[in-house]
């Protein structure tokens, strides 16, 4: 999630109570696999964009289940 400045070793606090917006970072089960990514919704359907250019946007070809929104981020700075 480069793109939305999160990196390795970033603790995302989530909000499962959160009604998930389009744009917000999510935390999601996607065809039974953990993800965290934005949310998109385009023409009624719901799909997860990468950040990062390195990996793949996910089409859900079966289920999308959002688990929470992210409303913080915990990074831990080492020298």
């Amino acid at each position: 999630m480069t793109g939305r400045l999160l990196f390795d070793g970033d603790v995302v606090l989530l909000d499962r109570s959160a009604d998930p917006k389009p744009q917000d970072v999510v935390a999601a089960v996607i065809d039974q696999a953990c993800t965290l990514k934005t949310l998109v919704l385009k023409k009624g359907r719901a799909w997860l964009k990468a950040e990062n250019p390195l990996f793949p946007d996910l089409i859900p070809a079966h289920d999308l289940q959002i688990q929470g929104v992210a409303k913080a981020v915990i990074r831990i700075l080492t020298r």
